[in-house]
């Protein structure tokens, strides 16, 4: 198995259809927005004509509604891909940047799967987001480190993994996940003399995505689902929407804002590649054939 992962704008969506075309390989998106149906400027979905034909895997499975796809539905749904894929005799790629979702899937310990409880859910969503994480950090200081306060999503997890198991999520008993063995790769972006670079494809990017439509894209989905949690907490639409509050006094100011907003995400995406070991740097896809090659593994 195969990870193509690095910070947003980097090119790993390019670098993993050529790449899965030179092996015939498929791609499993892990993307927190490439799932949902209809976020697909904001989310740099690859159209069928970027796609090249390589099946595509976990993209538009999901409507943009108040219940997030969380990590645990992504393990689920991504074990189902593999073994489909697997099945086929073909290579997997797993391409994104969400990084808890790829570590979920293939770190070396994972946590049992546990169920989820709408109804508490729903009961902590009327917290804010300082309230919820003082309310893990009572219970589980450990894992409240772990998590930053503005990571609503994730501290609710935790609180409702905790609330139904009983106990500690830091102390839960992990499995050793033995089943998956991955190669891993990200191109030279990561690296910090590379950041301005990055910054400036950013930039780049989002005035692409607003030239393309992004500001009707959102008022579309707006209009179709109103404002949804998952639509309101997505860089690119929270921005238009904090325009029609009157955050913002002209879309020009709320366009910048997307760029800072993304930038950061970015800032923060690096911080967690640097922390993974296993990840190997490269140029491009002829130089990945080149490591697999010598690895014996295809």
């Amino acid at each position: 198995m195969i990870v193509i992962t690095g910070p947003t704008a980097s090119g790993k969506t390019t670098l993993a259809i050529n790449l899965a075309k030179k092996l015939g390989a498929e791609i499993i998106s892990a993307d927190s927005r490439c799932v949902y149906k209809g976020l697909d400027i904001v989310s740099a979905k690859p159209t069928p004509d970027e796609m090249q034909g390589v099946p595509h895997h976990l993209i538009n499975i999901m409507e943009p509604l108040n219940e997030p796809y969380s990590a645990g539905d992504f393990v689920s749904d991504a074990k189902k891909c593999i073994n489909e894929i697997q099945g086929k005799g073909k290579p997997v790629i797993i391409s994104g940047g969400t990084w808890f979702y790829i570590k979920c899937l293939l770190d070396k310990e994972e946590l049992p799967e546990i169920s989820s409880d709408k109804n508490y859910r729903a009961h902590l969503e009327t917290f804010d987001n300082n309230t919820l994480w003082k309310m893990l950090e009572n219970i589980d200081k450990k894992r409240a480190d772990e998590i930053h306060p503005n990571n609503k999503e994730r501290v609710i997890r935790a609180l409702e993994m905790a609330h139904i198991s009983g106990g500690k999520v830091s102390k839960i008993e992990r499995k050793l996940n033995t089943k998956y063995d991955a190669l891993w790769f990200a191109n030279d972006f990561i690296d910090n003399e590379n950041r301005p670079k990055l910054y400036n494809r950013i930039n780049q990017r989002v005035d692409i995505m607003i030239n393309n439509g992004l500001y009707d894209e959102w008022k579309k989905i707006k209009t179709k689902y109103d404002r949804t949690k998952v639509l309101e907490n997505t860089i690119g639409y929270k921005e238009f929407f904090e325009l029609e509050d009157k955050i913002y006094s002209n879309i020009d100011e709320s366009v910048e804002k997307i760029k800072q907003r993304t930038r950061n995400f970015a800032k923060r995406q690096l911080t967690y590649f640097k922390s993974e070991s296993r990840i190997k740097k490269i140029k491009d896809e002829d130089e990945i054939l080149t490591i697999l090659k010598n690895s014996g593994n295809f």
